[in-house]
């Protein structure tokens, strides 16, 4: 299983932003890797602009409520 999870160093220590759901015990390969601020906020923007474009799901795609009713 492989997945992404953010942190943030202290001292010797990751703090995770969200909870990790693995089991007491369970070892683990960490890879890390600096991010500079410019590159989260990149990161961020890209995901946004994703999310404003939304997704195509094989259906007809309606732009207002309106244009949904008119037919």
């Amino acid at each position: 299983m492989k997945k992404v999870y953010k942190g943030v160093v202290e001292d010797n220590v990751i703090r995770f932003k969200e909870a990790i759901s693995l089991p007491f015990g369970t070892e683990a390969l960490v890879t890390l890797r600096a991010m500079k601020k410019e590159e989260q906020e990149e990161i961020k923007d890209r995901q946004l602009r994703l999310l404003d474009k939304g997704f195509y799901l094989g259906k007809k795609l309606y732009s207002t409520r309106e244009d949904l009713y008119a037919r």
